[in-house]
């Protein structure tokens, strides 16, 4: 079946943008006809020219440039200096474009030359956009003989003969529209995809953007043709070296692909030529850049996979749905900016906490599949949990000055968080003695805010200071508007009262919005109402969905009426003013979101639950999206950008946050599955495929014969159970490489793991070049050394790794004598315990998102238990203890360890240890809040139990 494309993957281009590309086509000819032949042309005419007779006496008698060095610097030697070096200048710019051109011409990466970095940078885009931009320099003629000639050569086996079907010749060169399709020695069209002849600045992530519509998709094109033989005896590999007049097999499509017109792509990617690596995806930095949304991208990739794996089984090896999902994974693009995966990311670890707690014996907690696991990963990445403790913090510490000194509410409307300093930006139309800061803060030079410092010192006192940690966030409504130059900007929706959102990335904004107020520690005493949003936003904490805006103006309206008599009760002006002041839970405040479609729907409504919210006063606020409502403050999200416009406000354009289409959808199908306690078995995904299986318990058998666990010594043991450690293997180069040894230690089932799996896990934000992989292999492979036998521990391998027979873990070990039925073993397991597992790794997320830490925690706290089980029932509680406080190293929350405490505690006739056991786990469970501060029923049933059987020992 013949592809089907749209306009834009033909290379047929709307006018204006074919209009830009000659432009800019013109514009760089022009540049490249000015170096080569304006430049030699002004110096001759305006009589630059070098001596001639000068320089062959100098070549003839080199003795004489000590003379002239040494003569005095008068204006003629001056001005014979400056034409010099003008001509070398002009001398050393033709060499430079040569070597871009015969690299361009080649698609071959250029050849850097020394201290010409940055013009080569410049010259290299002048060369590649004069060749690449527009190709109707190239006839049809010409192009479709081109292609003939490289069909007509190719031969070989039938595996081959079938890529010399109809070959699409669009890409970079079809900047005008022009596409040619030729039939190559009369072969049928290929059935799957079509195919593609490779053409000098071809890379594979521009054939996919061209072909497939997104460049993120590059992975389906090489996994379709790696090993194929081509027409020059070359074949793809794994370093993804691509040559022009190769025929790459297309993969299928379902329907037109059109190119977003805004990706967000990482740039710098293979743009010099034909032989460029895929360059890392750089994460969030002082100015972002929107992202495309990964989990689009990988479940388009994955529908796609599926077919192209059935096309190659013949050629690989592996067909299960675990190795699909590895082998579609493309680099993982930040969500967001750190405050708000930071937020994510807390909720999400509480309710794990919670999750363990209540995990039912023989079972594991539910972890997020493939698709969602990609969310948690890109929040993970650029989670920062350091700029959230600075932001409550220094609010919570204003709020404690204000108090002290008996100040006004401080005329507060943003924060802007910068590297050196927490700016708190004000309202310019506030009254002046306001302006007044308390100390530490101080004002900006600018005068327009108020500056908090950042430093250890002052991080540690804030911190010790009882008051201010005690203290209410004064600003619960504060939210992420983007970013500039000097930072994070964030703005108070309660002092905004109203914010209409308009623009193209207006609903991407309100969904963001919506998502920071339901899972930011400092937004606790928000109720977040939601108009025509996702049904499944209503899993996030503090969100409540209603049918329409005249149900949410209602209901507003009913809590302004008690707001009012609330605040004249307390001889107050606002809501906010009385927080700052007082504190407490009865000064909470609602936000109501409306959807554009919610708005559109009941544009009146939306108008009068604006008005009803005023100016905030009442401890309402209304966020909008719709160019007709009139708002206090309105915000145009378009581009990328967000320009905000209020009463007390002055901000230039800044950076949105790039938050992905159906974003509050999919974070609260995040917060759905780490809601779940009933707990997931090892068929469940991810557990399917992690190759951990469980300390199963057997029955304790007293006979003679039991059988010893086998557990020979290993010559290199991987040690994870604790802080990552590796013992008998020579100390590493490399700490990526130490990370490749335990990744790989936990991997053992197969044949091996493909390079591209390891360093997804390893550097899952960035696509890193086979020079690094190789590299960090061969540093692994030298401190683990060789084998008795003289093997290496890490055997070279084409394109995977695998640890030899030499090489174990101590899981290993403990999954060895956890599977004996004898009590001694279990307490030799136990004894390998020194911490949490997998400590100080620096890439930890792999281990966490495969469900690998949780099959360890699972079968650990399973040993405990059937450890301390049998040193109950034969009279030794201290064992019991023992092997109770070991599970807890690991699975720090989870209940079933906590009732062997207490019962030890009951055993051993210590009713004090009783009620300390308890309350050490009240204090564990009380870091968390509603709805996973609760007890597990039948803990505080066996407490009760206990502590009424003390009390009557007390009294007896």
């Amino acid at each position: 079946m013949a592809r089907t494309r749209s306009a834009s993957s033909k290379g047929i281009e709307p006018k204006h943008e074919r209009t830009a590309h000659r432009a800019v086509r013109h514009a760089c000819r022009l540049v490249g006809a000015g170096i080569l032949l304006g430049v030699p042309c002004v110096l001759i005419v305006t009589r630059s020219m070098p001596s001639i007779n000068g320089l062959g006496e100098l070549l003839a008698h080199p003795s004489k440039l000590i003379l002239l060095l040494n003569r005095p610097l008068d204006d003629t030697a001056t001005v014979s200096l400056v034409r010099l070096v003008a001509w070398l200048a002009w001398v050393w710019l033709v060499l430079c474009v040569s070597v871009e051109l015969v690299a361009q011409l080649r698609g071959r990466p250029s050849f850097r030359l020394p201290a010409s970095g940055h013009l080569q940078s410049v010259i290299a885009f002048v060369v590649g956009a004069s060749l690449a931009i527009g190709g109707p320099n190239r006839s049809s003629e010409s192009s479709g003989l081109a292609v003939a000639l490289v069909s007509s050569c190719t031969t070989g086996p039938p595996a081959s003969s079938a890529i010399a079907g109809v070959v699409s010749t669009s890409g970079a060169f079809s900047g005008d529209g022009l596409q040619q399709t030729v039939q190559g020695n009369g072969a049928a069209p290929s059935q799957d995809g079509g195919t593609y002849v490779v053409r000098a600045g071809d890379t594979l992530w521009s054939i996919a953007a061209e072909q497939l519509g997104s460049p993120l998709d590059w992975r389906l094109i090489a996994d379709l043709n790696y090993g194929r033989p081509q027409p020059d005896g070359g074949q793809l590999l794994d370093d993804h070296w691509i040559r022009p007049g190769w025929i790459f097999e297309l993969p299928p499509s379902e329907a037109p692909a059109e190119a977003p017109a805004e990706s967000g792509l990482p740039t710098g990617v293979g743009a010099s030529g034909t032989g460029s690596v895929l360059k890392a995806a750089a994460p969030v930095g002082v100015r972002p850049r929107p992202v495309t949304d990964p989990l689009v991208t990988e479940e388009a990739s994955r529908s796609r996979v599926v077919h192209v794996r059935t096309v190659n089984r013949a050629r690989t090896p592996e067909h299960s749905p675990r190795a699909v999902r590895q082998h579609a994974h493309v680099p993982v693009e930040p969500i967001g900016f750190g405050l708000l995966g930071a937020g994510i990311v807390a909720l999400i670890d509480r309710m794990r906490r919670a999750q363990q707690r209540l995990r039912p014996t023989g079972l594991r907690i539910a972890l997020p599949s493939a698709d969602v696991a990609d969310l948690e990963r890109g929040l993970r990445l650029t989670a920062d949990p350091g700029a959230v403790e600075w932001v409550d913090l220094a609010l919570r510490l204003l709020s404690a000055l204000v108090r002290r000194n008996s100040m006004p509410r401080p005329p507060v409307v943003g924060l802007r968080v910068r590297p050196d300093a927490i700016e708190l930006m004000l309202d310019r139309t506030g009254p002046t003695e306001n302006a007044v800061p308390p100390e530490p803060f101080a004002l900006s030079a600018e005068g327009t805010g108020w500056l908090l410092r950042r430093s250890r010192g002052l991080l540690e006192n804030i911190r010790a200071d009882v008051e201010v940690r005690g203290i209410d966030d004064p600003m619960p409504a504060l939210v992420t508007l983007g970013q500039d130059e000097w930072g994070l900007l964030m703005v108070d929706l309660e002092t905004a009262g109203s914010l209409a959102v308009i623009g193209s990335d207006a609903d991407a904004m309100i969904q963001g919005i919506a998502v920071e107020l339901a899972t930011a520690d400092r937004a606790e005493q928000v109720d977040v109402v939601v108009v025509g949003f996702d049904p499944s936003v209503e899993g996030l904490e503090r969100v409540s969905q209603v049918g329409s805006v005249s149900v949410a103006f209602a209901k507003m309206q009913r809590r302004a009426r008690e707001r009012r008599a609330l605040l004249d009760l307390a001889n107050r002006a606002t809501n906010s003013e009385t927080r700052w002041a007082e504190g407490g839970d009865a000064w909470d405040l609602s936000v109501v979101l409306c959807s554009q479609a919610a708005t559109e729907r009941d544009v009146a409504s939306v108008q009068s639950l604006v008005d009803l919210a005023a100016d905030g006063s009442l401890g309402i606020a209304a966020v909008c999206v719709g160019d007709h409502i009139r708002a206090r403050w309105r915000a145009r999200a378009h581009g990328g950008r967000v320009r905000l416009e209020g009463r007390g406000l002055d901000l230039p354009p800044v950076a949105g946050q790039p938050i992905p289409p159906d974003f509050a959808r999919r974070v609260g199908d995040l917060v759905s599955i780490a809601s779940q306690t009933a707990g997931a078995s090892g068929e469940d995904p991810p557990y399917d495929s992690v190759g951990l299986t469980d300390a199963e318990a057997n029955p304790v058998d007293d006979r003679a014969d039991r059988v010893e666990p086998r557990s020979p010594e290993p010559e290199v043991e991987v040690c994870v159970l604790g802080r990552v450690e590796v013992h008998g293997a020579r100390p590493f180069t490399r700490a990526w490489a130490m990370e490749l040894v335990v990744y790989l230690a936990m991997h053992r089932g197969g044949n091996g793991v493909r390079n591209e799996q390891w360093a997804t896990a390893l550097w899952p934000d960035r696509v890193m070049a086979p020079a690094t992989l190789h590299s960090t292999a061969s540093a692994a492979r030298r401190s683990l050394g060789v084998s008795a036998s003289g093997d290496d521990h890490l055997p070279r391998a084409h394109g995977r790794l695998a640890l030899g027979p030499g090489v174990r873990s101590d899981w290993d070990r403990f999954m060895a004598l956890a599977r004996s039925d004898r009590p001694e073993h279990w307490q030799q397991a136990l004894e390998l315990i020194r911490g949490r597992p997998f400590d100080e790794l620096r890439a930890p997320d792999w281990v966490l998102l495969e469900g690998i830490l949780a099959s360890v925690e699972a079968a650990v706290v399973d040993v405990a238990s059937r450890l301390a089980e049998h040193c109950l029932l034969h009279g030794d509680p201290g064992g019991a203890e023992w092997a109770a406080r070991q599970g807890l190293r690991v699975s720090s929350y989870d209940e079933r360890l906590y009732r062997v405490l207490l019962r030890t505690a009951d055993a051993s006739g210590n009713p004090a240890g009783v009620e300390a056991v308890m309350a050490e786990l009240l204090h564990l469970v009380a870091e968390d809040v509603e709805p996973f501060d609760a007890v597990h029923p039948e803990t505080f049933a066996l407490y009760r139990e206990l502590s009424r059987r003390s009390g009557r020992f007390r009294h007896a």
